[in-house]
């Protein structure tokens, strides 16, 4: 552990110090599947931030609370197969909530404007997003070219667009980029999976740290050493 002053805060009603949560510098990630989730996770992680679970490496590194988490539910595969074995948009994503995938898969941020129909999201002053489940027709593109005009620049994400090929429409509309959802989604994601089977990348293995060093008396007092482990930041991001 680096050496960190442990900050106590008085915290609700009942006047209870509690620590900020510095005392390991790290953040996790803790992916769930079932409803233990709900029985035996959410309960043990409150314990611990309360100070009130006697397990693990309490006692040993002398754990008195703090931290935070958040809790996110995973959303439903945007992609699914119809009947026909066919790649198609989930019916249970909505307009809005179709916009704000597709806003956070191409990397912009999602801002719906209250003026432009086709303004989705921006990833800059004049680059702009437009999410829409319509086969869009070379008269319907060339009124959004019309529209977003010579200064600024529009992706737009469709079921399909006909009358024009993808080599012709960035010829004719420069300020226009165009995305068909189903292909672009399925080149980008892992889906249709409801386990672990997903094709995650291998991380380089840091160099594991001897339990002794890191229970050492030297080390749960916060004194410096050589097999230190490096800061990386809170425990949680956020208190629950």
């Amino acid at each position: 552990m680096s050496k960190q002053k442990l900050e106590l805060t008085w915290i609700g009603k009942d006047k209870r110090p509690r620590q900020e949560p510095r005392i390991m510098g790290r953040r996790w990630i803790m992916i769930e599947l079932g409803e233990h989730c709900h029985t035996h996770i959410i309960p043990r992680l409150k314990k611990v931030i309360d100070g009130d679970d006697p397990g693990g490496i309490t006692q040993a590194v002398g754990w008195q609370g703090g931290g935070g988490f958040r809790y996110y539910r995973l959303a439903p595969s945007l992609i699914v197969n119809d009947r026909w074995g066919n790649s198609v948009i989930n019916p249970d994503y909505n307009a809005a909530q179709l916009a704000e995938a597709l806003c956070k898969l191409e990397g912009f941020s999602y801002a719906p404007s209250e003026t432009r129909w086709w303004q989705h999201g921006h990833s800059s002053e004049r680059d702009f997003i437009y999410v829409t489940t319509q086969n869009l027709s070379a008269e319907q593109l060339q009124a959004l070219s019309d529209e977003v005009g010579g200064e600024q620049s529009l992706l737009i994400c469709c079921a399909a667009f006909h009358s024009v090929t993808a080599a012709r429409a960035a010829e004719r509309w420069p300020n226009l980029t165009l995305k068909k959802i189903p292909k672009m989604v399925l080149a980008r994601c892992e889906w249709g999976h409801d386990d672990y089977s997903l094709n995650v990348a291998n991380l380089p293995i840091a160099a594991p740290v001897p339990l002794e060093t890191m229970l050492s008396p030297g080390r749960s007092k916060g004194v410096g050493t050589n097999t230190a482990i490096p800061e990386q930041g809170t425990l949680f991001e956020e208190p629950s």
